[in-house]
């Protein structure tokens, strides 16, 4: 045996998230007058896609807020154009998967992914403080994952929220049919379109849906009256809130889409085929031939209710 293993196990405490990192992907602020943590994904450049380092590093600062006994509430927002684009699909992950508490040995390689990622989601879901997400530009993927694990949520009219690699990749968290009603989320899933912020808001989505130029300001504001509540108090709310839902089915439905959604949608011969693409072409140009046909179709489908709605205004106004 090498040296290395033969040296003494390192046991890491739960000391180790008593201080925060010198965080290179996101940006951690907290406010003690205020009982706020703020937590900023910082890779503007690249619209905020989640690296192994960023996930890291957010589930760093948040373990370091739940053990700040003057932290009540933790905002997470993005930094730059958009909230994030969702997982780094560009090749700039990093060699290795963080170990954030939750891993999943696998004996087929296809449903490694969804499910580790899925059973780190879930650590939002327990987390002892109420945990709010500041979306705009777009919410997308595995960025949508994370705001829909979050406690609250305030959005943009235009933000985007969907799953755009259910075209051709599978998905991991299928959390369509918990956070939208049914019809909405099968749209969703059948075509892998997304909903801006407004419509998000409308169907119960959302908390709160405010004007880009203001949101900021709101989000504080609107932080600042959940962190009244003491941590110890809102916490037991929380839990006997999420207990409701895990009785209704929302763990065992999350987890087994991420074991078998994905697994049979990325082993169809169209994903396959699709997979062979994503490695071979520029990430761009693979983009585009995933969404085009379906953006295509999206925006014939716009001018048709386009001009339906200018017909019935003609024949309201005729009427009168």
């Amino acid at each position: 045996m090498t040296e290395e293993k033969n040296s003494p196990l390192e046991i890491r405490s739960a000391r180790w998230y008593r201080e925060p990192f010198d965080y290179k992907e996101v940006i951690y602020e907290s406010n003690h007058e205020t009982h706020v943590a703020k937590i900023t994904l910082n890779r503007p450049e690249k619209m905020n896609a989640m690296t192994h380092q960023l996930r890291a590093e957010l589930f760093h600062a948040l373990k370091f807020s739940e053990l700040d006994n003057d932290i009540n509430a933790i905002v997470i927002k993005g930094a730059g154009r958009c909230f994030s684009t969702g997982y780094d699909l560009g090749g700039n992950m990093g060699s290795d998967e963080p170990d954030l508490g939750s891993q999943y040995v696998d004996t087929c390689g296809l449903t490694h992914w969804a499910r580790y990622v899925v059973q780190q989601w879930w650590q939002i879901w327990e987390l002892s403080k109420v945990v709010i997400a500041q979306t705009h530009g777009y919410c997308l993927a595995g960025a949508s994952e994370l705001a829909a694990m979050c406690d609250l949520l305030v959005t943009t009219p235009d933000c985007k929220f969907g799953y755009p690699p259910m075209r051709s990749m599978g998905v991991d968290m299928l959390w369509f049919p918990w956070l939208l009603p049914m019809r909405k989320a099968q749209e969703m899933a059948f075509t892998g379109d997304s909903i801006p912020g407004e419509e998000a808001y409308r169907l119960g989505m959302a908390n709160y849906c405010v004007p880009q130029e203001d949101i900021d300001e709101f989000t504080d504001t609107f932080a600042k009256r959940v962190a009244l509540m003491p941590w110890q108090m809102s916490t037991q709310y929380k839990r006997a809130i999420k207990k409701m839902y895990e009785i209704q089915g929302i763990r065992t439905s999350l987890e087994t889409s991420a074991l078998f959604a994905y697994h049979r949608a990325a082993d169809s011969e169209y994903a396959r085929e699709m997979g062979t693409m994503f490695m071979q072409l520029p990430l761009r140009e693979y983009l585009d031939i995933r969404d085009k046909p379906y953006n295509d179709y999206r925006t014939a489908e716009q001018a048709i209710l386009d001009r339906t709605r200018r017909e019935s205004g003609k024949e309201e106004q005729a009427s009168e």
